[in-house]
């Protein structure tokens, strides 16, 4: 009798199998995904610098806001793009500014090559963007992506950690290197933003996690 039991036990908690997305399906999902949010953390450096910062990242159509907050002389600064024009403050003051995203961010955070941001915009997603070579897991999840910018400089992305938002999985930690750069990207946080609920920008006093190398 006990041993009935126990089978009966056992079967009761058999796990479920995962259910996994057809990338067509997948793919669909994530180019909807069109207004979100997330927090983190945001690690850039060569052999002869490093950037830290905690990161608050507002993705709504074609608008993008970026607030940073970290040492190393970044202090506070944020990062507005819209149709085809980027700013980079500091302090209420701007520092940069002009059509590409890339570049703006690259003159305000005095970095010695442009860092494909425009890119991320699809990739903190999991969406390939521009990429050529894309490598998927059994999931239909992006596993790795291969990037060659504008100038030449080849970039390498990959998606080490997911997390689940309402049912579609996102990442949650990704890592590029191209040219001079090292990248990490933390992503925490997720939400969606619909018209009635919009989160507000990232608060001076948010404590998270700085990336590390």
């Amino acid at each position: 009798m006990a041993v009935a039991v126990c089978s009966m036990l056992t079967a009761c908690v058999t796990p479920q199998a995962q259910v996994v997305l057809d990338p067509e399906v997948r793919q669909q999902r994530l180019e909807a995904l069109q207004a979100f949010s997330f927090s983190g953390g945001l690690g850039i450096w060569t052999d002869e610098q490093s950037v830290s910062a905690r990161i608050s990242w507002l993705q709504v159509d074609d608008q993008l806001d970026v607030s940073l907050a970290g040492p190393l002389g970044i202090g506070n600064a944020k990062l507005d793009s819209k149709s085809g024009s980027a700013v980079l403050s500091r302090g209420g003051r701007v520092v940069a500014q002009g059509p590409s995203v890339d570049r703006v961010l690259q003159q305000g955070l005095g970095l010695q090559a442009p860092v494909p941001l425009e890119q991320l915009q699809d990739w903190v997603r999991g969406l390939p963007g521009n990429a050529k070579s894309i490598v998927r897991d059994e999931q239909s999840k992006l596993s790795s992506l291969r990037f060659t910018d504008e100038h030449g400089t080849r970039w390498q992305a990959r998606f080490l950690r997911y997390s689940d938002l309402d049912g579609l999985e996102v990442p949650s930690l990704i890592v590029a290197s191209g040219g001079p750069y090292s990248v990490r990207l933390v992503l925490k946080n997720w939400q969606k933003v619909t018209d009635l609920v919009v989160p507000e920008k990232l608060q001076s006093n948010t404590r998270l996690a700085i990336p590390s190398r």
